[in-house]
């Protein structure tokens, strides 16, 4: 004699709550390294401000700049908005408004980053790093059907 009622209890949430880690995941990655573009130091000295960013992306934009093909202005270009890319793209993907745009675009910040990382001299972090994260994007999109945990979900719900 089976028990039904087990395999009834939340298996229809499966995908759902696979889905609201995978996005969870992603939103905190794209969160806390735009936050890290605004901190200096470490330990006690740690400090976070909008004056600390050009000190953090500064050397990162010349360190692609001499390592590349890229042109000084794009290295420049791209380190002097990623930080204000990655903070609200991060909260979006989080918080699953448009949830399937959300996480194109985290998937497209991700493969910037890659690029951006492509051209430093050591490479080796766009493949272990951006290369996993593109595919937790992939996966999160996947999922992105069964979205019940999620404010589009909600919102759904609310409208039916």
């Amino acid at each position: 004699m089976s028990d039904s009622s087990s395999s009834k209890c939340c298996g229809s949430l499966n995908y759902d709550f696979a889905h609201l880690l995978l996005r969870l995941w992603v939103g905190m990655r794209l969160f806390m390294a735009g936050l890290d573009k605004f901190r200096w130091g470490n330990g006690p000295t740690v400090s976070f401000g909008l004056d600390n960013y050009p000190k953090k992306t500064g050397p990162l934009a010349k360190l692609m700049t001499d390592n590349s093909f890229l042109p000084e202005s794009a290295c420049n270009a791209f380190a002097a908005t990623i930080g204000y890319i990655l903070i609200p793209v991060g909260i979006w993907v989080a918080i699953g408004i448009c949830t399937e745009f959300g996480l194109l675009a985290a998937g497209l910040v991700f493969l910037s980053l890659g690029f951006g990382l492509a051209a430093l001299p050591d490479d080796t972090e766009v493949v272990t790093n951006i290369g996993l994260s593109v595919l937790i994007v992939a996966a999160a999109l996947v999922t992105s059907k069964a979205k019940a945990l999620s404010l589009d979900g909600i919102l759904a719900r609310k409208k039916a």
